[in-house]
């Protein structure tokens, strides 16, 4: 038990015959002539042998027992760690990142250059997270805070749907975001850490769905003949896609300076590509005609596939993320098709069957993708783009697509 007592510290405070007043064990209560009275504990640094004097807090938030507590606590790391607290509290005083918004500010600038869809990230960030936890200091969120963000957008609340997917790439990218913060030394643990898919949204399976030929066709062939319902632009969208075997995006917001018709070449950089990967297209002679069309429907843009709708509070000079999706599934809600579902993504896996069913080995159709085969020695080292192979598989592909895209060859209905 310490010299101090709840009483005789009242009337310390009330009369303060003295600025200091030891309790023991290095703790002292504090009672200068001007402003408020508070703790403080004096120790020894391990390392250097300096006397150093910490503030603990004020009297009026402060109890004469959790002062005890606090100091307790601070002289034991100071003694098994040979922590110096008043070294700790300057870096905290200096850390900029105080709040969660403030580390996820740092760590938007380093998934700008990591990947091609740091705004998705950025999106889901500010509508699922920013506003619940963003302002809350990085020391005081609790594994608890990001099990109740998980599990209401894996369930659904308000007036929004259960997005399992979505609460799986939250919980990734809290775990990655906390992570980002140890590593600058900012925060001492991540909450986020324990958390996996069934504490989330559940395992998920990979969703792909390509086409077989007959459904290629069919789709095709159904979508000519409803030019009001899915445009023309939309039409040699999905054939690209299928042709160049790109991301939807890395073609729907491709500027026409990337493009070398002449040469047939489309010269991809590596900022927007997902992997961070520059790669040179092979565009085959089909491929050329349909980007030669929306060349002309463009209307002199500089974009190959310009935003619909001329407008100030248009996001993007190109067509958005969402105007193919959106199409599509509107004609598959109305049962236009005889199979399944399928979504955009599934165009780049239709194209990556059919070059297998060609003959095309693993290695050279990964690269058709922009995907690097084999371990990772092979990968540092092999350097070499084949090129003329992949021309050769692009070919191959859009000669067996090409007259199903021309409406050459119909689907048997």
């Amino acid at each position: 038990m310490g010299k101090l007592y709840d009483k005789t510290v009242k009337k310390l405070i009330k009369e303060k015959p003295s600025v200091r007043h030891a309790d023991g064990n290095g703790l002292y209560l504090m009672t200068p002539k001007r402003g408020d009275a508070y703790w403080m504990l004096r120790y020894t640094t391990p390392a250097t042998k300096l006397r150093r004097e910490y503030t603990i807090g004020k009297v009026d938030d402060w109890s004469l027992a959790d002062a005890r507590d606090e100091a307790a606590k601070l002289r034991l790391a100071i003694k098994r760690e040979g922590a110096d607290p008043v070294q700790e509290r300057q870096k905290v005083n200096q850390n900029p990142f105080k709040t969660l918004n403030d580390l996820y500010a740092d760590y938007y600038e380093l998934r700008k250059r990591e990947i091609a869809s740091h705004h998705k990230e950025k999106s889901l960030y500010e509508r699922e997270v920013a506003w619940r936890i963003g302002k809350v200091e990085l020391e005081k969120i609790r594994p608890v805070d990001i099990s109740e963000i998980l599990r209401d957008v894996a369930n659904g609340y308000d007036d929004n749907k259960p997005r399992p997917t979505l609460s799986n790439d939250l919980m990734r990218l809290l775990r990655n975001l906390f992570d980002h913060g140890i590593k600058l030394d900012v925060t001492r643990f991540n909450p986020a850490s324990p958390f996996r898919p069934r504490d989330a949204g559940g395992e998920e399976k990979a969703a792909n769905y390509p086409m077989n030929e007959d459904e290629v066709t069919e789709f095709f062939t159904k979508l000519r003949v409803i030019p009001a319902q899915f445009s023309r632009e939309n039409y040699l969208a999905c054939a690209l896609l299928i042709a160049t075997c790109t991301r939807k995006m890395e073609l729907l917001a491709a500027p026409w300076s990337e493009f070398d018709l002449e040469n047939r070449i489309w010269y991809l950089p590596e900022e927007r590509t997902k992997k961070r990967r520059a790669i040179d297209i092979p565009l085959a002679e089909p491929a050329v005609e349909w980007l030669n069309e929306l060349k002309v429907r463009s209307c002199g843009s500089e974009w190959v596939f310009p935003a619909r709708r001329i407008s100030k509070k248009a996001r993007t000079p190109h067509v958005c993320e969402n105007t193919l999706n959106h199409a599509l599934k509107k004609l598959f809600e109305k049962k236009l098709f005889s199979f399944d579902k399928r979504r955009v993504h599934d165009l780049r896996g239709t194209a990556r069957t059919k070059l297998g069913k060609l003959g095309f080995d693993d290695n050279l159709a990964q690269r058709c993708l922009n995907q690097l085969p084999g371990n990772r020695t092979d990968r540092v080292y092999n350097k070499h783009a084949y090129f003329e192979e992949r021309k050769e598989a692009h070919e191959a592909l859009c000669e067996w697509l090409a007259p199903i895209v021309r409406g050459e060859v119909g689907s048997g209905e």
